[in-house]
C-alpha cells in the first residue's frame, strides 16, 4: 500500500458525498416546486402501485358521475314530459265535468282535439335525436296514425319497443330512464265489458280482448213459422226486426171469416192488425215496436191461436265484415276481422235486430280516453240525455284512471332520481377519499421537504468544508 491512496480515496468520497447530496437537494427542490412527492417510479416503487390503483378508481368513479349526471338529465326530461301529459289530462277531467253542465259541447270537443295533439306531440317528444317513448326502438316515431287517416286520433297505435331504456352507472349496476310509450300511454285495467242497446245482448263469459269502443250490430237473416197455421215470411221478410229461438216470438191469428179469407194477426200481444187473403207482405208491428211482414195468402180455413216463431240472426263487431251467426249461447266468441280482438257475447236474450255500442271498460288507452271524451261531447253515439251523462261519468273514470297511471311512473321516475342521489353522494365520497390517499401517497410535505433542504444544503457544504480541510495538505504536512 502505497501513501498516494489515502489522498485518493478522500477526493473518491468527497466527491461521491458531494454527488449524493446534490442529487438530493435535486430532489428536494423538484419536490418543493412541483409540490409531488413522488413524480416518477424510481421516487417509491412501493408507493406508485398503490397510487396507480387509487387514480384508476377515481377514473372509475369519474365516469360512474357522468354517468349518473346523463341519467338524471334523461329522467328529469321524462318527469317533465309526463308532467305535462298530466296537466293535459287535469283539463280533459275539467272537459268532462263542464260537458255535463254546458251546451256548448262543440267548442269543449275542439278544445280536446287540441289536447289529443299536444299528447301525440308529447309521446313522440325527441332528446338527443331519438325518441324518449320509443323504447329500445329510439329511431322511429313510437305513435303513428292508424288506418282511417290522418287526424283522426282514435288511430293512433304504438309503434315502439316494449322494452324500456336502461343506461349503466356502473359495472352492473343499471337504471331505467324511459319508459316504453305502451308502458307510458296504454295502461289498461279490463273490466266486464259495457253493451248500450236494446238487442238483448250482453257480455260474454269469457275475457275480452278488444279495446276502447267499438259496435256489436245484430242481423235478421230468417223468420220461420212453425205449425199449421198457413202463415209465411212476407216479400220484405229481409226486414223483420225479431230474433229469438222458437216461441220466444209468438203471432196470434183470428180468422174471423172461417175461410181465411180475413181477420186480424198481431205480434207478442201488440196491437190486432186486420189482414185479407189478398196480403202477401203485411207489417205487424209488436208492443216494444218489433217487427215482421208476414204473408197471409194461405191462412188455413178456420185457424184461431198462437203462432210460435224462429227468426234467426247474425253477429259482428267488425261492421259486417264477418258474421257470426246466432246461436243463443251464454258464450258466443266474436271477431274482429280487421284488429284481431275478441269480444264474448251472451246471445241467450237477443230478441230483435239492431246495434249495441259497445264499452270494453278500464281499456282505453291515453289517446282513446280523449277521443271518447271528443265524441260524446259531439254525441255521434246519439245517446239520449240520461245516457248521454252516464257515459259523461264513465268517460271522467277512463281520464282518471289513464291520469294516475302517468303519476304512478312519475313516482316512478322520481323514486330513481332518489336512487341517483343516493348513488351520487357515495361516489363523491369514494371519490374524496381516493383523492385523499393519492394526495398522501403522492403529495410532499412542505414543512418537512424545506427542513429537509436544509439540512441537505448544510451536509453539502460541511462535506466540501471537510474535503478542503482533509485535501488542502502542503509538502511539510505530508512529510510530518
Amino acid at each position: 500500500m502505497t501513501f498516494r491512496v489515502t489522498p485518493l480515496l478522500f477526493a473518491r468520497q468527497a466527491i461521491e458525498h458531494a454527488r449524493r447530496h446534490t442529487a438530493n437537494l435535486v430532489n428536494l427542490q423538484q419536490q418543493v416546486s412541483t409540490g409531488l412527492r413522488v413524480s416518477k417510479p424510481s421516487d417509491d416503487p412501493a408507493a406508485v402501485r398503490s397510487l396507480l390503483a387509487q387514480k384508476i378508481e377515481v377514473s372509475r368513479i369519474d365516469t360512474q358521475l357522468a354517468n349518473i349526471q346523463d341519467a338524471r338529465l334523461k329522467l328529469n326530461l321524462s318527469v317533465s314530459q309526463l308532467m305535462e301529459v298530466n296537466s293535459i289530462f287535469v283539463r280533459a277531467q275539467d272537459i268532462a265535468l263542464e260537458g255535463n253542465q254546458s251546451n256548448e259541447r262543440e267548442v269543449l270537443a275542439r278544445e280536446v282535439d287540441e289536447l289529443i295533439s299536444r299528447l301525440q306531440m308529447v309521446a313522440n317528444s325527441k332528446h338527443d335525436g331519438q325518441y324518449i317513448f320509443a323504447g329500445t326502438a329510439v329511431d322511429s316515431a313510437p305513435f303513428v296514425e292508424g288506418a282511417n287517416g290522418p287526424g283522426v286520433a282514435n288511430t293512433v297505435q304504438y309503434a315502439g319497443s316494449s322494452d324500456r331504456v336502461e343506461t349503466a352507472i356502473d359495472s352492473g349496476l343499471w337504471l331505467d330512464v324511459f319508459f316504453s310509450g305502451d308502458e307510458v300511454f296504454q295502461q289498461r285495467s279490463r273490466q266486464q265489458t259495457l253493451f248500450l242497446g236494446q238487442t238483448g245482448a250482453v257480455a260474454g263469459s269469457g275475457t275480452d280482448s278488444a279495446f276502447g269502443q267499438g259496435t256489436l250490430t245484430v242481423r235478421h237473416t230468417s223468420t220461420v213459422y212453425l205449425g199449421v197455421s198457413g202463415v209465411q215470411p212476407g216479400t220484405g221478410s229481409a226486414d223483420d226486426t225479431i230474433i229469438g229461438p222458437a216461441g220466444t216470438h209468438v203471432l196470434t191469428v183470428n180468422d174471423t171469416s172461417g175461410t181465411g179469407s180475413n181477420g186480424t194477426v198481431s205480434l207478442n200481444g201488440g196491437a190486432p192488425v186486420a189482414f185479407t187473403s189478398a196480403d202477401g207482405n203485411l207489417k205487424i208491428t209488436g208492443p216494444l215496436g218489433e217487427a215482421v211482414y208476414v204473408d197471409m195468402t194461405a191462412i188455413a180455413p178456420g185457424f184461431n191461436g198462437t203462432v210460435d216463431i224462429q227468426a234467426d240472426g247474425t253477429l259482428s263487431v267488425d261492421g259486417g265484415a264477418t258474421t257470426s251467426p246466432i246461436t243463443f249461447s251464454g258464450n258466443q266468441v266474436v271477431r274482429d276481422s280487421i284488429t284481431g280482438g275478441v269480444t264474448n257475447v251472451d246471445s241467450t236474450n237477443i230478441r230483435r235486430a239492431g246495434t249495441n255500442h259497445l264499452e270494453y271498460t278500464g281499456t282505453a288507452d291515453a289517446f282513446q280516453a280523449l277521443t271518447e271524451l271528443r265524441d260524446d261531447l259531439r254525441n255521434v253515439r246519439n245517446l239520449s240525455e240520461s245516457e248521454y251523462h252516464d257515459s259523461m261519468a264513465r268517460r271522467i273514470e277512463d281520464l282518471k284512471r289513464v291520469r294516475e297511471g302517468i303519476l304512478d311512473i312519475v313516482g316512478q321516475q322520481a323514486a330513481e332520481l332518489e336512487t341517483i342521489d343516493s348513488l351520487e353522494r357515495r361516489a363523491q365520497d369514494l371519490q374524496l377519499e381516493s383523492q385523499r390517499l393519492i394526495s398522501g401517497l403522492e403529495s410532499a410535505d412542505l414543512s418537512e421537504t424545506i427542513v429537509n433542504l436544509q439540512n441537505e444544503q448544510n451536509l453539502l457544504q460541511f462535506t466540501y468544508a471537510s474535503s478542503v480541510r482533509l485535501l488542502d495538505q502542503s509538502l511539510l504536512d505530508f512529510l510530518r
